[in-house]
């Protein structure tokens, strides 16, 4: 190894110290790691400035649109109080049946999840799922657990949490595995609540009734939403202010919407470059949260939609504010480890550390998961992220495959991880310590990583 690559891990290791003990955090760790980068490789100031200091600004510029989209719908749905009805619907439906209220509240948590985010979202949903649960016979571990695993799915359904993986893989490789992602998220849950959750004195045909009970609402949802159209042409001016309490059944759609957009987009001009006269994945994205928004105001708020649509877009702004600096940092990191003066520096050393062989590196993956906790070098909105950014640089690798292995670990870090902030509060508000629920959770987040691990293995 080299003086230079010597000099780069050194300089590594510290940031990655400086970030796991507090001292200082990603937003800042980032931009200094690429600076870092930059003078081991020798990039002339100019260089550095132009091209990592502006250039990587401005690299994920379509990411950071995505999540300022996505948190703009978020909001609206918090607003509108679809996603509060949503919690409070299941609830009814479920009634005082411990796996029913369980089942139920993990659907309607990963429902909502799928259009919002953020810590302000957990609270907001926890605060009346958890107490739902915990009346109905569940304990609080367990209700903490399903309510982490509705986000974990929800998050997954999410094309706003990709942000970060967009910007470092490309949207393509990105969304490789997004289904796959899906399937385990939901395999693993629907495994945790059948495990750990008493069946209460329903029995096989009070969750019967609660499916046909689900079906029914959702059948009606085509009905209501013509009942609510028809209402708005007919309605004056002056009565298209609606109430909160008059939540028609068709605004509960409304998280799903952005995904149906995204298909129907798909079908109709196909996902991928806009090179090849197809869709860009963002693009379709942005558009399905802007008419996701709209629909949701229209059919809540009609006379409040301007209003409210400007509000959502300033209060998300906030919302993410701190999540946007950090994709700057990324992009910065990203185009220094990609500058052909730092290859060779970068190359000997990651030949010096990592497999040669993409076997080799899904075991790493495997074996040290639990890396994405406390911060770790595997943690996606840390260290994690200059990995990533240094592994695509390689050029070794495939993208998807990169991909798939960083949104693997990540299955551990959003759940898992009590130096989470959502972590933090659950365990607060459910009376459990984040280690008592790291220990029960744990299991079941490293048995998404290894399924996600597999599918990299087979698809390539």
């Amino acid at each position: 190894m080299t003086v230079s690559g010597m000099l780069l891990l050194g300089g590594f290791v510290l940031f990655a110290v400086l970030m796991v003990v507090r001292l200082l955090p990603a937003l800042l760790a980032l931009p200094l790691m690429a600076a870092w980068i930059a003078w081991v490789a020798g990039l002339p100031f100019l260089t550095w400035a132009n091209e990592v200091l502006l250039g990587g600004a401005m690299r994920l510029s379509s990411a950071i649109a995505l999540v300022v989209f996505g948190s703009m719908f978020a909001r609206v749905i918090q607003k509108t109080g679809i996603s509060s009805a949503i919690i409070k619907k299941a609830a009814e439906l479920a009634g005082d049946r411990p796996i029913a209220i369980g089942f139920l509240m993990l659907a309607a948590t990963a429902f909502v999840f799928m259009g919002m985010s953020g810590l302000g979202a957990v609270l907001m949903v926890g605060s009346i799922a958890l107490p739902i649960m915990t009346s109905s016979g569940i304990s609080p571990l367990d209700a903490a657990v399903i309510l982490l695993l509705g986000i974990n799915l929800g998050l997954i359904a999410n094309i706003a949490s990709y942000g970060t993986y967009i910007g470092i893989f490309g949207s393509e490789a990105a969304l490789y595995y997004y289904f796959p992602g899906i399937a385990i998220a939901a395999l693993v849950a629907i495994a945790y609540v059948l495990r750990n959750v008493p069946r209460g004195t329903g029995g096989e045909g009070s969750l019967l009734d609660l499916a046909l009970s689900v079906i029914r609402g959702i059948l009606s949802v085509p009905f209501s939403l013509v009942h609510v159209l028809g209402n708005l042409l007919s309605r004056k001016p002056t009565e298209l202010v609606r109430k909160r309490k008059e939540l028609p059944p068709a605004a509960l759609v409304a998280p799903i919407l952005p995904l149906v957009f995204i298909g129907i987009a798909g079908m109709v001009f196909g996902l991928g470059s806009p090179k090849t006269g197809a869709i860009d994945p963002v693009a379709a994205a942005i558009l399905g949260f802007l008419l996701a928004a709209a629909y949701a105001s229209l059919v809540t708020r009609p006379g409040q939609t301007i209003n409210l649509l400007a509000g959502a877009f300033v209060e998300g702004i906030q919302d993410v504010a701190g999540v946007l600096f950090l994709f700057i940092g990324i992009g910065m990191l990203v185009t220094a480890t990609a500058h052909p003066l730092a290859a060779p520096v970068l190359n000997p050393l990651l030949t010096a550390i990592l497999p040669s062989s993409l076997t080799g590196l899904l075991i790493v993956f495997a074996l040290f998961a639990p890396a994405a906790l406390y911060r770790g070098p595997f943690n996606m909105y840390g260290m994690g992220a200059g990995i990533a950014a240094i592994l695509m640089g390689f050029g070794t690798f495939p993208p998807e495959a990169l991909c798939g292995m960083f949104l693997a670990v990540g299955f551990v870090q959003v759940i898992a991880d009590p130096t989470n902030s959502h972590n933090t509060w659950i365990g607060g508000f459910t009376g459990v310590d984040t280690a008592v629920i790291l220990r029960r959770i744990l299991p079941y987040s490293w048995a998404m990583c290894i399924l996600m691990l597999l599918c990299v293995a087979v698809t390539h």
